[in-house]
């Protein structure tokens, strides 16, 4: 009777020491990240529950950064790509502001993604020399150096933690970009890669945890952690996709948060260094809504400084709208029909075909500003004017009604498809000028040369198979024009495409 005070002792003792030495086995870290920022550096006006508030911006997001930063220890910061192209300054300064202001926010790594090469590889490679962060893509190969593009992952020592990050960007990079601002860069196979740095940082640098930082798309992200489970975290970027929690595949973590710094990812997570594995997470989105921390003073003042370069020339109103321009990318939209219109009318041609994805931003009634029409034409794309006969144009259209395809803004077409139908028996009807599509005659088109370039991809007819003139002139200048000409507008959706398939009372006008 006497002992069983010594026992009791024993087993609480022995109680304490399994926890201890259990929980020197855990390493708690946070991962803050964000992607497709789109060069907004200035924050964006929105609703914040019955009132009007600003997000977004360079200076809040690093403000939030850095309060996360100066609470935690053991903090990793990333960035997964398309911070290039969407706002006047990046591409006056063809992403260079971009990097000067990321230097600032110093993140961990960033992967590249597609939007990196709109002002060409060289361009992208000037900007990366003055870069005071890792830039990584694992499955990019630059055949003029014989080597990778850039390094294919970073090791990073966070308290106890040894943690590898490898870096992908899209295997649809070709498709997405123009092929002359890709010039000597090849696509390596993603699984082929993966499987070999995966090994090497298991292997070699005995990391306990791999994460991919990638720009590939959410969807792409969920066939990865299939294929990977060694991977146990994703932070994805690409589809803009808006995940308030994260999306757990095969038991890997996937994240994404949004687009344009609406929000910073916030994934804390607790790794069995024993197992190499999470033993725990918690993960949410956290919205950058102006005043909610202090916003970073150095990145206040050196976009203020940017901003400067554009303001007075951009700031300019040219125009009133008196419709909400919005965007559609599976159906037609006032937007698209607009710039559709200006194009066939500036090309004298008998149709103009805008690409949806072209379209990078909704506008509110309202004044028209120029930097308004390059928000949302940030590209700097050119007209291109080719023709095709009437067999040619119905085969195109088939092709955009299988769905193979991005959406096509249309003027001076009328589609009706159903899409109840097979593949290649779609169409029901086209007429061109308000006349039926006749198979012998030949038709005029204006587009622009990224979708010159992609013919192929967007309507199924071989590259080499129309003759493309180049008009020379960018597309957002000839818009900024057509504003100014017509003062007031109010574009409307007009049933320029049609699926008889669809429900009454649902929409009709999506392929």
């Amino acid at each position: 009777m006497k002992r069983r005070p010594i026992y009791r002792l024993i087993l609480i003792f022995t109680l304490i020491l399994v926890q201890i030495l259990f929980s020197q086995n855990l390493e708690k870290i946070l991962i803050l990240h964000w992607n497709d920022f789109h060069s907004q550096n200035i924050p964006m006006r929105s609703i914040c529950g019955d009132s009007t508030c600003y997000i977004g911006g360079t200076a809040n997001l690093l403000g939030l950064i850095n309060k996360f930063r100066n609470e935690e220890k053991n903090v990793l910061v990333l960035n997964a790509g398309d911070d290039f192209q969407g706002t006047p300054i990046s591409s006056l300064t063809k992403g260079r502001s971009q990097i000067e202001l990321m230097n600032l926010i110093n993140p961990d790594a960033m992967t590249l993604g597609n939007h990196e090469f709109d002002y060409g590889r060289d361009a992208l490679e000037e900007n990366l020399k003055i870069a005071k962060f890792e830039v990584i893509s694992a499955n990019l190969w630059d055949k003029r150096k014989g080597k990778l593009f850039v390094k294919p992952y970073i090791v990073k020592k966070l308290g106890k933690a040894k943690i590898g990050v490898i870096g992908l960007i899209t295997p649809e990079l070709f498709k997405l970009s123009l092929k002359e601002n890709l010039k000597d860069l090849e696509l390596l196979n993603t699984e082929r890669v993966l499987k070999q740095y995966i090994n090497e940082l298991k292997n070699k640098e005995k990391v306990d945890l791999i994460i991919a930082l990638t720009h590939i798309g959410v969807n792409e992200d969920s066939i990865l952690a299939t294929k990977f489970p060694e991977i146990k975290i994703i932070i994805g970027g690409h589809s803009h996709t808006v995940l308030q929690e994260p999306k757990i595949v095969n038991n890997v973590i996937i994240c994404q948060a949004g687009s344009r710094g609406e929000y910073l990812g916030y994934l804390e997570v607790s790794i069995d260094l024993d197992g190499d594995s999470v033993y725990s997470y918690k993960g949410k989105l956290i919205r950058v809504i102006n005043g909610i921390v202090k916003p970073d003073e150095t990145a206040l003042k050196k976009v203020e400084e940017l901003e400067k370069m554009v303001d007075k020339e951009f700031g300019q109103v040219i125009g009133k709208l008196e419709v909400d321009w919005k965007r559609n990318f599976y159906g037609e939209s006032n937007l698209g029909n607009w710039e559709a219109d200006v194009m066939r009318e500036f090309a004298k041609t008998d149709i103009a075909f805008q690409n949806s994805g072209g379209l990078r931003k909704d506008l509110p009634k309202g004044d028209i500003k120029v930097r308004d029409i390059w928000e949302i034409n940030p590209f700097g794309n050119t007209f291109v004017v080719f023709e095709v006969d009437g067999k040619t144009l119905k085969n195109m259209i088939e092709w955009q009604a299988s769905g193979k395809a991005e959406l096509m803004q249309v003027s001076g077409l009328k589609i009706v498809i159903d899409s109840r139908k097979n593949i290649g028996e779609r169409v029901v009807s086209i007429e061109v000028g308000g006349k039926p599509l006749d198979e012998n005659k030949i038709y005029s088109i204006v587009t622009n040369n990224w979708v010159a370039d992609h013919l192929y991809d967007l309507f199924g007819i071989p590259q080499n198979s129309v003759k493309v003139k180049n008009l020379g002139v960018v597309d957002r200048d000839v818009f900024i024009e057509a504003v100014k000409k017509q003062k007031i507008i109010k574009s409307e959706v007009e049933g320029r495409i049609i699926d008889i398939s669809k429900q009454r009372g649902e929409p009709n006008n999506e392929y």
